[in-house]
């Protein structure tokens, strides 16, 4: 969390810069402070009766199964593929981000090739004898 363009830095940047919606900041800080309004914040608070996730609950219920023994709704279990309302959600989110950074990787192994691609004997026959290549 100390390092430069990392962590707390860049969090104070992001949350007091006013060219981002002030809706965005405000969700950030209260994820990052533990208070946003998920069942299991709700129901510390005395706002609701469970703390059991609201969107297994409907998935559950969709499929015909039983609701007991719900994981408690979390920032971090709405965000995972645990939660069985969003799992879909963020296994795609997964992939796109995933085939995102290996096309970028793919286009900087292209780039990195195509820049030392050059035959080895044409380039010393030339330096050798005084040759400028083509």
């Amino acid at each position: 969390m100390l390092r430069q363009d990392a962590g707390r830095f860049m969090l104070g940047k992001y949350l007091s810069d006013k060219k981002i919606p002030w809706q965005r900041r405000r969700r950030l800080g209260m994820a990052v402070a533990g208070n946003t309004p998920t069942a299991s914040f709700l129901t510390k608070i005395g706002k609701m009766q469970s703390a059991g996730c609201r969107l297994c609950r409907i998935a559950r219920e969709a499929r015909g199964e039983s609701t007991d023994g719900l994981a408690a709704e979390t920032h971090g279990h709405i965000n995972s593929a645990g939660c069985e309302g969003m799992a879909t959600t963020v296994t795609a989110a997964h992939h796109s981000i995933w085939r995102h950074l290996y096309d970028s990787m793919h286009a900087v192994k292209k780039s990195q090739e195509a820049r030392y691609n050059f035959d080895p004997e044409s380039f010393f026959v030339n330096r050798f004898w005084g040759r400028r290549p083509d």
